[in-house]
């Protein structure tokens, strides 16, 4: 295969030919011939060489397919043939099987080199010219069988008829849930959802005058019921299937599936909520989808499509911006969580982060084959999710009943305000309410508002935007109250930073992305104070400013806490109060002993502390370099150094905790300007002297200064 892998790599093609075998690309890499440096294919109808592009590879490896494995004669293939569009107009079909007539077009293929897309257009355009009953679109890697049934309605059928078939021995095919895994064409690799999905864009839904989302997440509903049928009932035959149906059979067999969708699965669909697709527009999106296996699906194909369906408009509605799957990915295994744990996201969205839980309890298995025991346990029992967007429940509870074989724990409701949760929604959490035994009262008030849980581990990115006014639920939170009493309103990620911490047990571990300024700004130090009394803040990962783009470019950090205990908060409490006491005690003992030392005054060495001592010796030790520096003041740097001194009078008096900072910040800067002096010329040299001076003259007035507020009884935190 070295030539055909030449041919590819020297066109700039990255993809490879997976629709065809090791044998067959063997096959076809023997007709190759190598003259003057270029690359000539043989083509195996015609017996000429041609030149070998890409394409011309994939056309040799069909002919070889139509030959050898569908049995079609040479007599009954062409290609190049000439398709005549009125009286001007034609084209040139790259293959066509002939009927056997030998006359009239059968199947007319249309070939693209490997990391090609177009042409499905012009495929439908010569099936239409020549009444051919069947078009094949493929580019090596991926494959489009079209039937056509009439002028420009084209269905997709499960596979090419061999030889001896006839198209209706393919549409008359009837099949059980076993034949359907046999044949996935997901598992197979042949295609993917999200490549489907495109298709159906293009073909269909983007004409239709529907919703695009809603009418293929009933598809979606209608084909999980069916799937779910087959798994309870091995010898059920599935209905989700065009066949020879008419549109009208296939759209009430599709509807009639719908229908048990709604029954089994409450909460996702209205009762009203009927197929709004036209029949006819139904039949195609039927026919690509039935030849893909949903349950138990590779997990990262279902995640990539789910997450494209989220429209653009939904993504920003509300602040909500879907997180990012490598986001994603960093925050499930710092998180860590276990088979045993419960994991809920009260703001879920498409379920991205309960996905990704799943494939990090099942070992990162993305296969399409079914997930590990103890995997489908977890997904069916101990993942949960709440949202508000009656568009990304529909997401997360298809994606969850995938995963769990029909069993899912997604509710639509407002996280923040139980007391409008619906009974589908509290008879789900019921059973993970927090229980309060010591406390018959607080256990009875929490079974009737639904405030405390015992979720081992939360993740979330909850909506930014938009601000709580109702009273009913700023009453619910601490971070809501001023003085005592409720304020008029707050934005919403404060609320859902208290609600997260209610969710989960003591001792259990959440992470929740923030805007940045939540943690920095000094208006929100009240927050920040919150988070401290009632979490051990275990790490703080700041996002790159582009992680949300286009969306929005907040800045953004990602917080991962440990819920304290109760026996947590009272040593810590017992700590507080203990050193708080001793802290006031410590400063008063100070301002005595040291209130009329001067400074510079002599200290016994015998009287210094062990460990000042020692922090005494690095720090001058570090400073040897600087001070043998050969250098004097002249009058001009001191007459800076007053005049500095007098504008520092001029601006009040600074923290003590201020000077400290602004000294190290200035030490700094002499190290690296006196290491920059080994290594200069003479102009600069004497350029860096003169900066010298002034930093030790200023690093000297602000020790001098620290030193006698800090020893002469002045403390000033």
């Amino acid at each position: 295969m070295e030539k055909v892998s030449k041919i590819l790599q020297s066109s700039g093609v990255k993809y490879g030919l997976s629709l065809f075998t090791e044998e067959e690309i063997q096959r076809i890499n023997d007709l190759i011939e190598e003259r003057d440096g270029k690359f000539y294919i043989k083509c195996q109808i015609k017996e000429k060489y041609k030149i070998a592009k890409p394409e011309e590879i994939v056309r040799q490896l069909w002919i070889y397919r139509l030959l050898n494995e569908y049995g079609y004669p040479k007599e009954r293939i062409d290609v190049e043939r000439v398709i005549y569009f009125g009286s001007r107009d034609s084209g040139l079909a790259d293959i066509v099987v002939l009927r056997e007539d030998l006359q009239h077009p059968y199947i007319i293929f249309e070939i693209k080199r490997p990391n090609r897309t177009a042409g499905l257009e012009q495929l439908k355009s010569y099936c239409n010219a020549e009444g051919a009953p069947i078009g094949v679109w493929s580019n090596g890697n991926e494959i489009i069988r079209l039937h056509r049934e009439e002028p420009n309605i084209f269905v997709e059928i499960p596979r090419i008829p061999k030889a001896g078939e006839t198209l209706r021995d393919i549409l008359t095919e009837r099949w059980t849930l076993k034949w359907l895994e046999e044949h996935d064409e997901l598992k197979q690799g042949k295609t993917t959802l999200k490549k489907i999905l495109l298709d159906l864009e293009e073909l269909v839904l983007g004409n239709a005058g529907v919703d695009p989302f809603e009418e293929i997440f009933k598809l979606i509903y209608a084909k999980l019921y069916d799937e779910w049928r087959g798994i309870n009932d091995p010898s059920y035959n599935l209905e989700f299937f065009v066949g020879d149906r008419s549109p009208e059979q296939v759209k009430k067999a599709i509807s009639d599936l719908l229908e048990g969708a709604k029954r089994e699965w409450t909460g996702v669909f209205e009762p009203t909520d009927k197929i709004a697709l036209r029949a006819e527009h139904l039949k195609v999106c039927v026919s690509f989808l039935e030849k893909i296996k949903l349950f138990n699906s590779n997990l990262r194909i279902i995640d990539e499509a789910f997450e494209y369906l989220i429209p653009q408009v939904s993504k920003k509605k509300e602040g909500q911006f879907f997180t990012p799957r490598p986001v994603i990915d960093m925050i499930v295994k710092m998180l860590n969580p276990k088979v045993s744990e419960f994991v809920i996201d009260p703001a879920c969205g498409s379920a991205g982060f309960l996905l990704h839980s799943v494939m990090w309890v099942a070992g990162e298995m993305i296969s399409g084959k079914p997930l590990p025991e103890h995997a489908k346990n977890f997904a069916q029992n101990k993942i949960y999710g709440i949202d508000f967007s009656k568009k990304a429940v529909k997401i997360a509870k298809a994606i969850n009943l995938i995963v769990g074989d029909g069993r899912s724990h997604i509710y639509k409701d407002n996280s923040l305000a139980p007391h409008t949760w619906s009974d589908d929604t509290k008879c789900g959490l019921r059973d993970r309410l927090l229980r309060f035994p010591n406390d018959p009262e607080r256990d009875r008030e929490n079974q009737e508002k639904f405030l405390f849980f015992d979720f081992d581990v939360l993740m979330t990115n909850p909506p930014f935007a938009g601000t709580v006014k109702e009273r009913d639920i700023l009453r619910l939170y601490k971070l809501a109250e001023k003085n005592g009493s409720p304020v008029n309103k707050i934005d919403r990620h404060i609320l859902f930073l208290e609600r997260c911490l209610q969710f989960i047990k003591p001792g259990g571990r959440m992470a929740i992305i923030l805007p940045q300024g939540l943690l920095n700004n000094k208006s929100t130090e009240y927050i920040r104070r919150f988070i401290i009394e009632e979490a051990r803040i275990l790490a703080v990962v700041g996002l790159h400013g582009n992680t949300f783009k286009p969306h929005t470019g907040t800045k953004t950090s990602v917080l991962f806490l440990r819920k304290y205990t109760d026996e947590e908060k009272e040593e810590i409490q017992k700590i507080k109060a203990k050193y708080e006491g001793e802290w006031e005690k410590f400063l008063k003992e100070l301002k005595e002993k040291y209130q009329n030392l001067k400074y510079d005054s002599p200290v016994n060495e015998e009287d210094i502390p062990e460990e000042l001592a020692s922090f005494l010796e690095t720090y001058f030790e570090s400073r040897e370099e600087i001070d043998e520096l050969p250098i004097e003041e002249t009058e001009t740097e001191e007459a800076e150094t007053e005049e500095t001194e007098d504008t520092e009078k001029n601006k009040g008096r600074k923290s003590l905790g201020v000077l400290i900072q602004e000294k190290s910040e200035l030490e700094t800067i002499l190290k690296e300007k006196t290491k920059e002096l080994k290594s200069v010329d003479e102009k600069r040299r004497m350029e860096l002297e003169k900066e010298i001076r002034a930093l030790r003259s200023k690093i000297h007035k602000l020790t001098k200064e620290i030193s006698q507020r800090t020893l002469a009884g002045q403390i000033s935190l």
